[in-house]
């Protein structure tokens, strides 16, 4: 299983507004440029984000991009389901009847399944502050 690219972008694009962009509006250009996303593209996640309530957009010659609540409220969940709205590791953890098999009824489902409550339990206990000062701490100490 791979996280695809979109995701990434996603949590890159949190992250910089977690950072620069708590009580400021920031352009979708700064965005793009600071995170190394081809700017058309940061503009459709944007827009995932607004349609998902994590970012508020401002229009006009200074509008910009700002996060819909503080950083601390918000997951690697939430970033993940602005790309996949439903996380699933597996069909058949989601629809047992989907499993031309045993019908969700066997050792490898009931395993899956207790890994994707993990897996969904550890999105929802890191918050972009944490992930902002822990990154950007380890870039400080990078240099």
């Amino acid at each position: 299983m791979r996280i695809k690219n979109e995701i990434e972008y996603v949590i890159r694009i949190l992250l910089y507004l977690t950072k620069y962009g708590e009580n400021r509006i920031v352009s979708s250009n700064e965005i793009s440029d600071a995170e190394d996303i081809p700017h058309l593209f940061s503009l459709r996640i944007l827009k995932k984000l607004e349609k998902a309530s994590l970012v508020k957009i401002f229009k006009g010659a200074r509008g910009g991009y700002q996060l819909t609540k503080p950083s601390e409220e918000i997951t690697l969940r939430d970033a993940v389901e602005t790309i996949e709205p439903v996380i699933c590791i597996k069909d058949c953890v989601n629809d047992p009847e989907s499993c031309s098999l045993r019908k969700g009824e066997c050792a490898v489902h009931r395993a899956f399944n207790g890994i994707q409550r993990e897996f969904i339990k550890a999105l929802e206990s890191r918050n972009f502050k944490e992930l902002a000062e822990e990154t950007y701490q380890e870039c400080k100490y990078n240099k």
